[in-house]
């Protein structure tokens, strides 16, 4: 009998998978649907709307993506208005990110090749630079997970930190290697363009900011929310020298 009950639910489970995707065959028959914008977000803390937000609830709200189409391969379901701007949510991680563009870049449904793509999420960032509630355009994108991590109970004593290069024998060490391509410079005119747009918006406050950011006395930058354009990666000594001499 348990036997019988595994089979019946790995049968509706595929079945359900196969519905879905001849569901995504069948609308692109139709011609697939241009998309201008891909809002990628990470997470959502419930519902995607009328609840506490998390990346996404507030774009779906404030940009009407209102049209929810399932994505049977990744993590989340999409979301669409009518001026061709998608949304989606990819789940924590590389491995689920990775899926879920992949997901969303193979699907028939949807004409891609003219699309911006806008990666939104929170982030942290040094006091000495940027606010708790700040907007920033980043320049470069780095990937800090190809890297060696040693325990820092067990590291030289003249080592600032336990992470090591991939192909190198200690922190920092030069000259940097390209093999792994951890970093990526983005388009800088796109970026550009993106800050000085936006770059004047006031943003949204609030006591509870307010009160947050105090804590940060003597921290001029840390005490006022403001779009920023950051050309500086605050991830360590070698990947900034990487991205200098890129």
């Amino acid at each position: 009998m348990c036997s019988l009950a595994r089979q019946l639910v790995l049968t509706f489970a595929v079945s359900g998978l196969g519905s879905a995707y001849l569901s995504a065959q069948r609308g692109a028959a139709d011609g697939p649907i241009r998309i201008k914008v891909v809002i990628v977000t990470m997470f959502e803390r419930g519902e995607d709307i009328d609840d506490t937000p998390g990346e996404f609830q507030l774009w779906v709200e404030r940009e009407h993506l209102d049209q929810i189409l399932p994505l049977p391969s990744g993590y989340h379901h999409v979301r669409l208005n009518k001026n061709g701007v998608l949304g989606m949510v990819t789940g924590v991680g590389t491995a689920k990110a990775a899926a879920s563009v992949m997901a969303l870049g193979l699907d028939p449904r949807f004409e891609l090749s003219k699309a911006y793509w806008i990666v939104a999420g929170i982030g942290g960032g040094d006091p000495a630079d940027v606010s708790v509630g700040s907007v920033v355009w980043a320049n470069h994108v780095v990937d800090g997970d190809l890297a060696f991590e040693i325990d820092a109970r067990q590291i030289p004593e003249s080592w600032p930190t336990g992470y090591v290069p991939l192909q190198k024998g200690s922190p920092y060490e030069q000259p940097a290697s390209d093999f792994y391509s951890e970093a990526y410079t983005l388009n800088q005119e796109l970026v550009g363009w993106a800050f000085h747009l936006t770059q004047d918006l006031s943003l949204t406050d609030s006591d509870s900011l307010r009160k947050s950011r105090a804590r940060f006395a003597g921290f001029p930058n840390a005490l006022k929310p403001r779009v920023r354009s950051e050309r500086r990666c605050l991830v360590g000594k070698y990947v900034l020298a990487r991205l200098e001499d890129g």
